[in-house]
């Protein structure tokens, strides 16, 4: 826990938090990029998703996502939580779906903080930098867990009345809850692969189920197929490093894992109807 400036590398261009992280915005306004989106029909540059958080409000960032910071004002007082993975689903446990699909289906990343957030600001700073610090809790571990339980229910809890004020009340799923178990673990494994380009038969082994089944899966919960979602993500990392990286078109095509730059534009061009250049260039001219 720790104030916005503190966290590590926030201030540069372009960056992937290992973490998941939660952002309190107190005073001012914070401006991110976060993600990149596929072009639009008729094959416009289409920008990554503008976050947009002013006082009073939480911004919420998965893991693994790329973040591209865009302006934070010059009086904001912001704190800062990063929790990994790991933790987030010991914390979370069974919930670890609502987290997950507000992520990664409903692309929620901001929400309206309320009092609850004040009080959780301030006992993490207890907890964590001030009153002698961790040395003084004998407990410490298990008073952070329960405070990091306490903070992501109430911030699901906050999704779930969203999507109903949105939507009311959602009708029954055609999908079980096993299905969106494995979904929800679909959708974590696909975020943190650095190299994303896999078939569906690499993720579905992992998952100890068939590529079929991982299909009707996805296409029941998500209403996309596990191959759709693979290529999204990829093109998100794509985005983002021609737009927001000096990598040249070789190194993006070779940290993304393509067997040579060629294939890698051939794959580009075919999603987005541009070259990785033409794409680089009209990124930057409007800029």
């Amino acid at each position: 826990m720790g104030d916005l400036h503190e966290l590590p590398s926030i201030s540069e261009k372009t960056i992937r938090l290992g973490y998941n992280a939660v952002i309190h915005c107190r005073r001012g306004r914070i401006e991110l990029e976060l993600g990149g989106e596929l072009p639009s029909s008729d094959r416009a540059l289409v920008q990554g998703k503008k976050v947009v958080a002013t006082a009073g409000q939480v911004v919420l960032l998965p893991a693994n996502k790329l973040l591209s910071p865009m302006m934070v004002s010059t009086d904001v007082l912001a704190s800062g939580l990063l929790v990994s993975d790991k933790v987030l689903r010991e914390v979370l446990g069974p919930h670890i779906g609502l987290w997950n699909r507000a992520m990664f289906l409903e692309e929620v990343y901001v929400v309206d903080g309320g009092l609850w957030i004040n009080g959780a600001d301030g006992y993490a700073r207890t907890l964590f930098q001030e009153v002698g610090g961790p040395e003084q809790f004998r407990l410490f571990r298990d008073l952070v867990l329960s405070f990091l339980r306490t903070m992501f229910l109430m911030i699901c809890e906050l999704l779930t009345r969203r999507n109903e004020s949105l939507n009311g009340v959602p009708p029954e799923n055609a999908s079980t809850s096993g299905e969106r178990i494995f979904f929800d673990r679909f959708l974590s494994m696909l975020s943190q692969e650095s190299v994303k380009r896999q078939q569906v038969s690499y993720y579905a082994s992992r998952l100890n189920i068939t590529p079929k089944y991982l299909s009707t899966i996805c296409k029941r919960v998500s209403g996309k197929s596990p191959t759709r979602w693979i290529t999204e993500s990829v093109m998100d990392d794509c985005y983002q490093l021609l737009r927001n990286t000096d990598l040249t078109v070789k190194e993006i095509s070779n940290k993304l894992g393509f067997p040579n730059s060629s294939f890698f534009g051939q794959y580009f061009r075919e999603e987005s109807g541009m070259t990785p250049l033409d794409y680089r260039n009209k990124a930057k001219a409007g800029r």
